[in-house]
């Protein structure tokens, strides 16, 4: 049996046709094409999620697996590495500067955040307070679990795991595991 590094590597050509062919649409037509796939299952959605993607994003490697029901907005401001997965029903939003390193590995449902409102303003609604933009790391070689929250700021260290539903709050250090709410380090690897 194939394996997706594979069929990526026999496909490339293609792909790259495809993503030059792509770019030379309208941003907002290439996102809409993204939502049209977004359920599709299967190589040919994911093959398209993934020609979408590297059109918008600001950067993006190679062998880049976009599961169905995944929600991508503001990829203009988005570096992905190579051999990325990113499973279904996850929510990253890249307003505020997302970058994902090579050879990561994010599991269903995860939410990645790069902004967030000021709570401390209380002269407003807190839905009126402005944007608060902060960019979001995540170096290479992370294993980020299923339901996993991931806020705003924070950098996740190479070679991290971050377990499931865990709600990562701060600053994970390199080659850490990290679970609870919020998430707390609770072993090193092994470097």
């Amino acid at each position: 049996m194939a394996r997706g590094r594979d069929i990526f590597a026999a496909a490339k050509p293609l792909i790259d046709a495809a993503v030059w062919l792509l770019q030379r649409l309208p941003r907002s037509f290439r996102y809409g094409i993204l939502a049209l796939f977004r359920s599709t299952p299967g190589l040919i959605g994911v093959g398209i999620r993934y020609i979408c993607v590297r059109s918008l994003a600001r950067s993006c490697g190679n062998n880049v697996f976009i599961g169905a029901y995944t929600f991508l907005t503001y990829l203009e401001n988005c570096d992905i590495g190579d051999h990325v997965s990113i499973r279904e029903f996850c929510d990253i939003g890249a307003l505020g500067g997302l970058s994902i390193g090579s050879n990561v590995s994010i599991a269903s449902g995860a939410v990645i955040l790069t902004t967030e409102h000021d709570y401390r303003q209380t002269t407003m609604s807190i839905r009126d307070a402005p944007t608060q933009i902060k960019p979001t790391t995540i170096e290479d070689d992370v294993w980020i679990g299923s339901r996993v929250g991931i806020t705003a700021g924070v950098t996740i260290g190479q070679g991290s795991v971050i377990g499931i539903g865990a709600v990562v709050t701060k600053s994970i250090p390199p080659y850490s595991v990290a679970v609870g709410v919020p998430a707390r380090v609770i072993h090193q690897r092994s470097v």
